[in-house]
C-alpha cells in the first residue's frame, strides 16, 4: 500500500514509522526545513547546550509511556528539570499554592456534575459569588487553566477543570536530554528518504480508492493519506469532493487555542540559582528556572502564556520585549538579560496557525470520535484527535500510532 503522510510532526512520523515498519510504501511530506512540529529544540547560541530552549511542547510529565518507550528504543535518557510542572508559586494574589489546590478540587467537583455548555468563567464566578473557596485561589486557578489551556475562561468549557495534565502535586518534571526534538529527529532517521521537507501541501483530491496530494513540487499519488498536520492547517487544506459536513462542523466546534513562550538568558557570569516556577496570575503567565542534563540549574529564566488577550496584553506580535520587562519585574531575584530574549509564537507561523487545541463551550460529546473518523482513503492524526492526551507530546505519538492501525485495518 501506498501512503502518504503530511506531516512530520510527532504525530505524522509516529503514524509514518510504524506503517513503514509493516512492510507498506511511505512518503511523509513536510512544509518546514525541520522535523518535530510544534516540538522544535533550539540553541540561542549555536554550539552552546546551556542555551538549548524548547520553542515548543516541553515537560515530559506522568503518563508518558509511549514516548519513554520510544525514547528507551532509541537510546535517549529524560533529565529532570528539579522544578515541578504542577507547582507554581501565585504571585500578584494573596494566595499559596495548596489553597489554590483546594480551590481547584471544588471547581473539579462543580464541573463534574455542570452543564456540558457550561463555560469555566460562569462556574467559578458561580463559586466565588457563593463563597465556596477563597477568592484570590479561585482567581489564580483561573488563570493556570486559561493559561494551561490557551483559552479564555468564557470561552473554555467547565470541563477543562478535569485536564489530564493539571494537577498540584509534586510530581516530577523532566525534558529529553540534548532536546525534545531528538524524538522526531531519531524517527525520521529510521523513515531516510522518506521524509521530504519543504513540500507544502496545497490540495487532495480522493475517492474511495485513492489520493492525489498536490504539493508546490508536484502531484503524489498513494492509496490513502494520513493527515497529521495542526487543525487549524489541515481544515484550511483544499479537499476535491470536499469532506463531509459531520467533519468540518467538528473541526469548527473544537477550540484553538494561542500561546507563546519567552526564554531569558542569563547574564554573563551570573552566581548560580535555585530551581523555581512562579505564576503570574493577573497577567496570564508563569515561568520556571529549571535544572538539565548536567544536573545544574540553567541560566535562563522560561515564560509560557496562554491565551488571545494575555498575549495581546504582552505585545507577544511586536517581539519579546514587553514580555521581558514584565517577567523581568517579576523576577527581580534573578540576574536576566532582557535583550538576548526570545519570543515563540504559534499562531502566526504559517505551518501550525494554533498552540494546540482547547475544549470550549461549542465542543460536543462526540467530537474525539468525530475528529479521530477516517473519510474514504483519508485518515486523521495530531494531537487535536488525541482525547484526554489532547495538546502534548504523549497525545500526538499516540495520535499517528491509532492512525496507522486504522490504516492497517482497512479493508
Amino acid at each position: 500500500m501506498r501512503v502518504v503522510v503530511v506531516g512530520a510532526g510527532f504525530a505524522g512520523l509516529m503514524a509514518a514509522w510504524h506503517l513503514q515498519d509493516s512492510g507498506h510504501d511511505v512518503v511523509v511530506l513536510e512544509a518546514r526545513d525541520r522535523v518535530g512540529g510544534r516540538v522544535w529544540s533550539y540553541e540561542i547560541e549555536p554550539g552552546n547546550p546551556q542555551t538549548r530552549i524548547e520553542r515548543g511542547a516541553e515537560f515530559v510529565l506522568s503518563g508518558y509511556d509511549l514516548m519513554e518507550s520510544l525514547m528507551a528504543g532509541f537510546g535517549l535518557s529524560l533529565a529532570p528539570m528539579g522544578m515541578s510542572y504542577y507547582v507554581r508559586e501565585p504571585h500578584g494574589v494573596d494566595t499559596t499554592h495548596d489553597a489554590v489546590a483546594v480551590a481547584a478540587g471544588v471547581v473539579s467537583a462543580a464541573a463534574a456534575t455542570a452543564p456540558p455548555s457550561s463555560s469555566l468563567a460562569d462556574l467559578i464566578d458561580e463559586l466565588d459569588r457563593s463563597g465556596a473557596a477563597d477568592s484570590d485561589a479561585l482567581a489564580a486557578f483561573r488563570s493556570r487553566l486559561e493559561v494551561t489551556n490557551a483559552c479564555p475562561a468564557e470561552r473554555l468549557s467547565a470541563a477543562a477543570a478535569a485536564d489530564v495534565a493539571l494537577a498540584f502535586e509534586p510530581r516530577p518534571s523532566f525534558r529529553v536530554a540534548g532536546g525534545n526534538q531528538r524524538v522526531a529527529i531519531e524517527l525520521s532517521g529510521r523513515l531516510g528518504d522518506a521524509v521530504r521537507l519543504g513540500e507544502v501541501v496545497r490540495s487532495i483530491s480522493w475517492d474511495e480508492e485513492s489520493c492525489r496530494v498536490m504539493t508546490d513540487a508536484g502531484e503524489v499519488a498513494a492509496d490513502v493519506v494520513v493527515l497529521a498536520t495542526p487543525m487549524a492547517v489541515t481544515r484550511e487544506m483544499t479537499f476535491d469532493p470536499p469532506l463531509p459536513q459531520w467533519k468540518l462542523d467538528a473541526w469548527g466546534r473544537a477550540g484553538v487555542g494561542h500561546a507563546a513562550k519567552l526564554h531569558i538568558p542569563f547574564a554573563q557570569h551570573a552566581p548560580p540559582v535555585d530551581w523555581s516556577a512562579v505564576q503570574n496570575v493577573r497577567e496570564r503567565f508563569w515561568t520556571w528556572t529549571a535544572t538539565d542534563e548536567t544536573g545544574g540549574v540553567q541560566p535562563m529564566l522560561h515564560c509560557f502564556s496562554g491565551s488571545g488577550p494575555a498575549l495581546d496584553r504582552l505585545q507577544v506580535e511586536a517581539g519579546p520585549r514587553t514580555w521581558a520587562q514584565r517577567a523581568a519585574t517579576m523576577r527581580e531575584d534573578l540576574p536576566l538579560d532582557i535583550e538576548r530574549a526570545v519570543v515563540t509564537t504559534w499562531a502566526d507561523e504559517p505551518f501550525s496557525r494554533e498552540a494546540y487545541t482547547a475544549l470550549t463551550v461549542e465542543t460536543g460529546a462526540d467530537d474525539d470520535a468525530l475528529l479521530q473518523r477516517p473519510v474514504g482513503p483519508l485518515y486523521f492524526a495530531g494531537e487535536h484527535t488525541a482525547g484526554d492526551w489532547a495538546g502534548l507530546m504523549e497525545g500526538a505519538l499516540r495520535s499517528g500510532e491509532r492512525a496507522a492501525d486504522e490504516v492497517l485495518a482497512r479493508p
